[in-house]
């Protein structure tokens, strides 16, 4: 397994810790876990060697062939799990160059759930934003949504992040759909332009939404090109708000708690007012 392989041998047992999300390894601190949402503090103490150990086996020993990743925060293994790193950054010409000096890894379980969407029936057919805290399911969601338009409905999703299909080497690690598409790790403000002109999708998916995507996301929507995306929020009217942009955007939107599970269902009419 290659989740085996990024830990060092005496730490390998924390992978066998039920419903575990998430093993946070920082310089000379305890290493803590992500059991179901919650954190569990550990007796062990991370060594700077063992996170050095964790970074150079998700590189496959090759740290410097990994940069274009490492410099992003995070390197992606087999199976769509992410190893996040932090610590010195080095900038060069207003650019950053590189991670170096680990003092902090985060290995990200990757889950997926399918099924989790299968409840919101007929919603999905629409253009969708899908609400919630971090850490509630927005990115799982998102994930066995395009596995069920990908079926039938030609879709393109834009993983600016790398978090919907967890490509490994080019190739989503994830069912995201038959008939789907992936632009890995592409910005959203060019990623949407290009499957716009290449790919004539009939959905396109992204995930975490700015104020700043919003005029490329309204200019698919012109071109009859229904959104599936998702932002950090803890209440609709709070996110439309933020995002400024008329309730009317998005045809439906979909407020999330805890583990994908959906609170709240309203139709685009149904918004209060801001």
């Amino acid at each position: 397994m290659m989740m085996r392989r990024i830990l060092p041998d005496g730490l390998r047992h924390l992978l066998e810790t039920e419903n575990l999300r998430e093993i946070r390894l920082r310089t000379n601190r305890h290493i803590t876990l992500n059991v179901g949402g919650n954190i569990t503090v550990t007796r062990y103490v991370a060594t700077k060697e063992d996170l050095l150990y964790c970074v150079k086996n998700a590189c496959n020993s090759s740290i410097y062939a990994f940069i274009d990743e490492i410099k992003n925060g995070f390197v992606t293994i087999k199976g769509g799990h992410r190893i996040g790193v932090c610590g010195k950054v080095i900038i060069r010409d207003n650019k950053l160059e590189n991670i170096v000096d680990f003092n902090g890894v985060n290995i990200r379980i990757a889950r997926e759930v399918k099924g989790c969407a299968n409840d919101l029936g007929e919603t999905v057919k629409d253009s969708t934003l899908v609400i919630s805290p971090p850490g509630c399911g927005k990115t799982t969601m998102l994930r066995d949504i395009s596995r069920i338009l990908g079926e039938k409905n030609n879709v393109s999703v834009v993983d600016e992040r790398g978090e919907i299909a967890g490509c490994y080497n080019g190739i989503p690690q994830f069912d995201v759909g038959e008939m789907t598409d992936v632009l890995d790790l592409c910005p959203k403000k060019y990623g949407i332009e290009l499957v716009l002109r290449a790919m004539s999708p009939d959905y396109i998916i992204t995930d975490e939404i700015g104020k700043d995507d919003i005029t490329s996301i309204k200019k698919g929507i012109l071109c009859g090109v229904k959104f599936i995306a998702s932002a950090h929020g803890s209440s609709i009217e709070e996110v439309i708000e933020r995002l400024d942009i008329d309730k009317n955007t998005f045809s439906n939107y979909i407020l999330l708690g805890q583990n994908a599970k959906v609170i709240k269902q309203v139709k685009a009419g149904d918004v209060n007012d801001i």
